[in-house]
Order: structure tokens, then C-alpha cells, then sequence
């Protein structure tokens, strides 16, 4: 077949320029010149800028010139295109042994054929390009159009499609690749020009080679390179600079944001780019800058948009930002919505979460006590969950885009009928008043724990906590002794029950105070009883724990009590004198304490508790002698009778009796004689028994032969119970009209804690510091507004006056008595070792 001839408008133009100057006169030709030249060139330029559909049989063979040399592409129609490009330092570099130049390789951008068919080729005379895409055996894939702002000659690599670049297969997609368009002014950052060159050598993933607004057009060669290695890697290297991770995060950007918006959220390319993001915040979100963009993206790009009523809260990320999560937002909103109370973990989430709200030391070092804390008085405390009102101010989400190529765009959506709960201050405000009561809850637990953090699972912490947060082996072990107690009592030793509920030592007076609270709340009740003031045991000492009912601690303080008390112990320690109690006696005090009607159920529980412990550790007559003290002359000799007459309960009294009886009555400053008579006699009776039976000084019970003690009229036993009214009755009006103060009285046996003259100085210091300590440690923290002014009001600086008297408790307890700025909190640990 003859070849067709190729004319080439160019040539004719040119021959018909020359003939024109020839034949034609010069004028006529000027005129025809400015006339036609301008249109003539119009027309040429046109016709060569159009492009040129080459058949696919074709387009493969097609080679295109480089710069540098006159290499040419394979002809081959299987094999893939390659793109010719200026790197003069890419591999394939040959030298010329001539003028030792070098001639250079094109670096190939190749993607391979599918085994069945070869795709559709486009060629573009500006551009120079055409994409086989591989990874699909019966699929084709034709270029696209072009995304908006990027030339015809970009081309978006599909999710699972992999691209070669600079020699470098990339797997996985997900890239634009292409040359922009040569009037562009500046490519978008994600493109990545296959013409561009890049390095040779092998690249240091993790060094530091871009600014903060990376492009692929503007980076260096080594760059390049170190880039193109990472996408190969399959984009997972940790050591990579962050730089890189954002070139890449810029495409997905795009693709989401101005490709695809018409597609329906949950489609396979959206899917694919939402698992990919959150892959890449799994690798790199230690990163703050790439967290925050990549949080925020996959937030706005994939939120619903009919979202429904969440379940749980969504997970809080480690930094707080300039308003509330997205997703917390949307939750909150549709509570609001729907009108359903808020649950405690949402406003949990939400108090976290807020901008303006920064939970104190207690409660970060010690979150999950404060967590179970706050969800428990969260409930009771709203009823149930809080319930917000529908604002006016409708949830608006909006995104800022990381690339620098969509920097000036706006990207908003607002979700029809929610409301933005983020723009109200006042539910807020109630959550963080919550938080505050629940941190000063934990606040001493918190500083003990800040002393001892290897025990916080020790008793001596646990007695700072409500019992509700306690560990649950050790609630569990509460429980068992609660079900041993059941409706009666059991004595044991201190020691057994701090050991069983893991106790580290010794407990301090006010640790002690905290497990009798406790147990308290548990109905259970312990004797002694220290929180009525009673002293607190030792670990070898005896206790009683019985089942209690719920009572007003005060009530224990009550003057009729005190006498029931008062009373009672007298009683063990007559009933006990002669080294066992018996029967009839421990009858008859139990009869008795039944028949206290002026008590409550509950007094009259522990006083049986009491007593069950007076006659097995029967109190020291010394222990009383501070409470008798007060009484008058007539009811310490009703005392002494009504004792005389306890302990001829048994029907005999025996020599070891006697001789308490002298102690008593010594103890009350009554004649010691009078035990004789009082031991003859009962109130409204005559005498039954002869004088002479009775011994009638300390010596005679051995001289009359009885030293195993005497007989006596049993009918007088009916009147014990009578006496025992009548000695109650009056030792309660002496407390009622004459008892010191009760703090007092509570802390007569324990002389170490009683108050400190008010005059004197503590720790040697002056009568202003002093007194400065005192107004100090009156509240467990202060404002440093409100310190101030005290330390104002007594003319002192406060820095100075803290500063001084940290100083001297460190010197003394190697402990400061203040911490912190403001609020300026008090050591309670320390307060118990101070001289106030």
C-alpha cells in the first residue's frame, strides 16, 4: 500500500511567504501582511495544540525525545509506558566514553498490565502520559477526569492499586501521580510529578529534610527519594519523619474533600481512605500536630449524617483542644434531643472533655477511685442523669485542611435538628461543682498515697476512702465478718480484724476513727467505742463486733448515756473482782440494760456489747476515777451503796470484793468503813445478818475465818434492780447539770491529745506564728486570697510566715505543713504530731 503523503501547512505557509515576496508588489504586500499574518499564526497554533486520539495498538509503541539524549521507549505494545524525565541522578545513568557526559535513563512511571486485554491509552500532547492501573485481572481502567484544580494529565491511583515511580513500585494506591498542567501555578503538595528527579542514594527515612508546609514539587531530590522509599515501604517505617506521613495524609485530604462529596458515605474508596487514615493515627498519632488533623479529619469526613443515640462515649483523646469532640458533640446532642437523661459516663466524658475544666491532683492520681465516685453521686444527685435543654445553637461541623493547597477553602456541614451542647456553660457547671466535692473526698487518701504509692491497697489508706471504694477483696472479707456477727456478737482481737482487712501496722487514733466510720456503714458496730471517745486498742486487745443500727454519733454523747456507761463499768469492775464473773451477775446486768427505757435500741445494743467486753477486759478503776470526780457527796455514797450491793448478787461476797469495795470508796472519798455497813444492810430492809458475822475492819474477814467468803439473806437481791435505777438516774442529772465538756471527756485517756494551752508556743516559735499555725490549720486548704488576708490582719508576710514555719516543721518532722500555691493545702498527716 502506497504511503500517504504528510504536508505540512508550516512548509506551504513558508513557500507562499517567499512567492508573495517575489510577485508581489512591496506595498500591496505590507498590506496583505498586517492584515493576514495575524490570523495566519492564530490558525497554526491552533492546529498544533490539538490533540490527537492515537489508536491502543499504537499508543504503547509511541516514544517520546528526553532533553538530555535521544533515548526511546520500548515498542513493545505489552510493556508499560515510561515517562521521560530530567533526573540526571536517578539510576540508569550511562556514561559517554567520548565526552564523559553522562546519557540518562528516563526514570520510568510504569504500572503493569492486566493478564487479560490492555486498557485504553490517552495521549496528550501537552503532557506526555498514559497509565495502565494493575491489580485487577478483568477490569480496565480508563484515566478519569481530573480532579478539580489538577490537570488532565493527573491521574488518582485507586485503594489496592500499586503505581511505579523512579523505579520504586508503590504499593496500595491512594496517590495522585501525574504532570500538572504547564500554566499551573503552583502543583498541589500531594502530586507527585513522575519528571521531577530524585536521588540515587539510599535515603535516611528519619531525617528531617522538608519545612513545616511540605510539597512534592518544592522538596530536594533526597526527598523525593526518601519519600517515594516510605510510600514503597507500604507506608509503616515508625522512624520516618512526620513530614512524609503528612505528604501523603494532603491526597487523602483532597481526594475526600473536593472528589468525592458526591459519593455515599461507606463506599469501598471511602472505606478504604477511612481505614487507611486510621492506620496511619495508630502508627503516627504520638505526633500531636498529626493527631489533632488526622482526629479532626476522620471526624468530619466520616461522621453521620443521621447519627442515632450512641451507646457508650466515644474515646477522649490524651489532648484536650479548643472545644469539645465531634463525637462527644453529636452524643450530647441527640440526649438533648431526644430528651433523655444524660448517662454517667457521658458526663463523665463530657466534664473530661471540657476546654475550661481541669481536674485536680486527687482526683488524676487517684482516677478510678474518683471515677466510681463521681458516676455513684453523679446519679443520685441529678436523679437519675441530667436532662438538657434544647439550645438555640445548632451543631455546625467544620474542618481546616493540613495541605497548603486547600488552605483558603471552607469546609462546614451542620446536622439538621441537633443542637451544639458545647455552646451552654451552666450543665457544665454543675459537673464541675460535682468533681469538687468528689476530689475533696479523695484529697487525703491522694496525699497518702503521694507519701506511700506502694501501699495503696493498705488499710491505713483505705480508712481515708468511703467504704464503697475500697478494693473488692477486702469488702469481701467485711462481709464475712458481718455474716459471722449475724444477730449476736463475737469478741476477737484488734489485731485479727486489722489483719484480716490487710492492715500495714499500728493505726493512729484517727485511722482508727476511720474503720469504726466504716464499719458503721456496714451496721456494724465495735466496742470500745472510739468514736464515742473510748480509747482506741491495741493489736493484743479484745473487741466486740455486733450488729448496730443506724444512729446519729452524737446520741452516744448524750448525758444519759454517759451515766448508762458510767454505770455499766463500775458494774464489771465489782462483778469482776474476784476473777470471774458469774452468772447471776452477768444475768442481772443484762436484765438491767434491758430495762433502760430512756435509751434507744441502738444504746442498748452496745451497751450489752460493752458489757460483754467489760467482764472479759473489765475497765481499770483508775480509768473512771475522772468521770466519778465530778459528783456530788450524796451520789458518790449512792454509788458506793449500789456497788455494796452488786456484789452480794451471787449471794456471797467474797475477800477480793471487799477489798475493791475499799478502793471505791477510797477512789470516791468516802470512809472505807462504810463498805461494812453498806455490805450488812439494803436500802429499806432491817438487818438480817448479826454483826458479828460480818468482819468490821480490813482485817477482820481473816481473823473471823472467812476467807472464802459469807452467806447473806438472798430477798435483798430484789432491790439491786431498784438501786441500779436510782444510781443511774442521779449520776445522769450530775452529767446533765456539772459534765465538763465532752471533747474533754472523750480524751481523758488519751492525755497526749488533749489541747495545748492556747498561749503557748508551738515548736518554739513566737506567739505570732504560733498563732498564725493555729488559724492555718483550721481549714484542710485555703485560698491564697483568703490566707492573705489573715496573715494581713496579724501583720505578717505570708510568704515569709509560711516559708518560716515550713522550715521549722521540716526541721522537726521532715515534712512541710503547706503544699502548693493556690490553693494552699494543709497536711493532715502532719496535725496529729503537732503540740496545737
Amino acid at each position: 500500500m502506497a504511503k500517504k503523503k504528510n504536508n505540512n501547512p508550516l512548509l506551504v505557509s513558508i513557500a507562499l511567504v517567499v512567492l508573495a515576496f517575489i510577485f508581489i508588489p512591496k506595498k500591496v504586500l505590507w498590506l496583505l501582511l498586517l492584515a493576514g499574518g495575524p490570523i495566519l499564526l492564530a490558525y497554526i497554533f491552533i492546529k498544533t495544540q490539538r490533540p490527537r486520539e492515537v489508536p491502543p495498538e499504537q499508543a504503547d509503541a509511541r516514544s517520546f525525545p528526553s532533553e538530555n539524549a535521544g533515548a526511546t521507549n520500548s515498542t513493545n505494545g505489552a510493556s508499560p509506558l515510561q515517562i521521560p524525565t530530567n533526573d540526571a541522578c536517578c539510576s540508569g545513568v550511562e556514561t559517554d566514553q567520548h565526552g564523559g557526559n553522562p546519557n540518562v535513563i528516563p526514570a520510568p512511571m510504569s504500572i503493569p498490565p492486566t493478564k487479560q486485554g490492555s486498557p485504553r491509552a490517552v495521549v496528550h500532547a501537552d503532557s506526555l502520559v498514559s497509565i495502565r492501573i494493575s491489580g485487577h485481572q478483568d477490569r480496565v481502567h480508563p484515566i478519569p477526569a481530573a480532579p478539580a484544580g489538577l490537570s488532565k494529565g493527573v491521574q488518582w491511583v485507586p485503594p489496592g492499586e500499586s503505581v511505579t515511580v523512579g523505579g520504586l513500585e508503590i504499593p496500595g494506591g491512594m496517590l495522585f501521580v501525574g504532570i500538572p498542567h504547564k500554566n499551573s501555578p503552583e502543583p498541589d503538595p500531594s502530586l507527585i510529578d513522575p519528571r521531577l528527579s530524585i536521588a540515587s542514594a539510599h535515603p535516611d527515612l528519619s531525617l528531617k529534610q522538608m519545612g513545616y508546609w511540605p510539597s512534592y514539587s518544592t522538596i530536594s531530590p533526597e526527598a523525593r527519594k526518601a519519600y517515594l522509599s516510605w510510600l514503597a515501604g507500604g507506608r509503616k517505617d515508625p522512624s520516618v519523619d512526620i513530614g512524609y506521613v503528612f505528604l501523603f495524609f494532603y491526597g487523602l485530604e483532597r481526594r475526600v474533600l473536593e472528589d468525592t462529596t458526591s459519593e455515599p458515605k461507606g463506599s469501598p474508596e471511602l472505606s478504604a481512605i477511612e481505614a487507611e487514615t486510621q492506620r496511619l493515627l495508630a502508627a503516627y498519632g504520638h505526633n500531636r500536630s498529626f493527631k489533632g488533623y488526622a482526629s479532626r479529619f476522620l471526624e468530619f469526613a466520616f461522621a453521620p449524617s443521621d447519627p442515632e443515640t450512641p451507646g457508650a462515649p466515644p474515646v477522649l483523646p490524651d489532648e484536650k483542644g479548643f472545644e469539645l469532640p465531634l463525637s462527644l458533640r453529636i452524643g450530647l446532642g441527640l440526649f438533648a434531643r431526644d430528651q433523655k437523661p444524660v448517662p454517667a459516663e457521658w458526663a463523665l466524658a463530657w466534664l473530661r472533655a471540657d476546654p475550661n475544666t481541669y481536674l485536680r491532683t486527687p482526683a488524676l492520681r487517684c482516677y478510678e477511685q474518683f471515677e466510681v465516685l463521681f458516676k455513684q453521686q453523679y446519679v443520685d444527685v441529678f436523679r437519675g442523669g441530667l436532662r438538657l435543654k434544647v439550645n438555640r445553637t445548632k451543631l455546625k461541623i467544620t474542618y481546616q485542611p493540613a495541605s497548603s493547597g486547600l488552605r483558603y477553602a471552607e469546609y462546614s456541614r451542620t446536622l439538621p435538628g441537633l443542637p451544639d451542647v458545647g455552646a451552654v456553660t451552666a450543665p457544665v457547671a454543675e459537673l464541675r461543682e460535682l468533681a469538687n466535692k468528689c476530689t475533696d473526698a479523695l484529697d487525703a487518701y491522694s496525699r497518702y498515697l503521694g507519701r506511700n504509692p506502694d501501699k495503696a491497697q493498705a488499710l491505713e489508706g483505705l480508712l481515708l476512702l468511703p467504704i464503697a471504694l475500697w478494693p473488692t477483696e477486702v469488702r469481701a472479707e467485711l462481709e464475712t465478718l458481718k455474716s459471722r456477727v449475724g444477730d449476736g456478737m463475737i469478741l476477737i482481737t484488734f489485731g485479727d480484724l486489722t489483719n484480716r482487712l490487710k492492715s500495714s501496722g499500728p493505726l493512729s487514733r484517727d485511722k482508727m476513727l476511720g474503720l469504726a466510720h466504716a464499719l458503721e456503714s456496714l451496721s456494724l458496730g465495735i466496742e470500745p467505742d472510739v468514736i464515742a471517745g473510748s480509747k482506741a486498742p491495741k493489736a493484743e486487745d479484745k473487741i466486740v463486733l455486733f450488729p448496730t443500727l443506724p444512729e446519729e454519733g452524737a446520741m452516744r454523747r448524750t448525758p444519759t448515756y454517759e451515766a448508762a456507761t458510767v454505770t455499766l463499768d463500775l458494774s464489771c469492775a465489782a462483778a469482776h473482782v474476784d476473777g470471774e464473773a458469774s452468772s447471776h451477775e452477768l444475768l442481772h446486768l443484762s436484765r438491767q440494760i434491758d430495762s433502760w427505757a430512756h435509751l434507744s435500741d441502738a444504746h442498748r445494743k452496745r451497751l450489752k456489747a460493752r458489757l460483754r467486753l467489760g467482764l472479759e477486759q473489765p475497765p481499770a478503776l483508775a480509768s473512771l476515777k475522772k468521770k466519778l470526780e465530778p459528783l456530788a457527796a450524796e451520789a458518790k455514797r449512792a454509788v458506793g451503796q449500789f456497788l455494796a450491793h452488786l456484789c452480794q448478787a451471787d449471794g456471797q461476797v467474797s475477800p477480793e470484793e471487799v477489798k475493791f469495795l475499799e478502793r471505791v470508796y477510797k477512789t470516791l472519798s468516802l470512809d472505807s468503813q462504810l463498805v461494812y455497813s453498806d455490805l450488812h444492810v439494803a436500802p429499806g430492809e432491817p438487818r438480817k445478818v448479826a454483826a458479828a458475822s460480818l468482819p468490821t475492819s480490813r482485817s477482820d474477814p481473816q481473823k473471823a475465818g472467812l476467807p472464802q467468803g459469807f452467806t447473806l439473806d438472798h430477798a435483798r437481791i430484789a432491790q439491786l434492780h431498784k438501786e441500779t435505777e436510782a444510781v443511774s438516774a442521779l449520776l445522769a442529772r450530775v452529767f446533765t447539770d456539772g459534765t465538763p465538756d465532752e471533747a474533754e471527756v472523750a480524751q481523758a485517756d488519751v492525755p497526749a491529745e488533749e489541747p495545748a494551752n492556747v498561749e503557748s508556743r508551738i515548736l518554739g516559735l513566737s506567739d505570732d506564728y504560733s498563732s498564725f499555725i493555729r488559724h492555718l490549720v483550721s481549714r484542710p486548704h485555703w485560698s491564697r486570697e483568703d490566707l492573705g488576708d489573715v496573715a494581713a490582719d496579724m501583720e505578717l508576710m505570708l510568704d515569709g510566715a509560711l516559708e518560716h514555719i515550713n522550715e521549722a516543721m521540716l526541721d522537726m518532722f521532715e515534712a512541710p505543713l503547706t503544699e502548693g500555691d493556690d490553693p494552699i493545702e494543709i497536711n493532715q498527716e502532719l496535725l496529729e504530731q503537732i503540740p496545737l
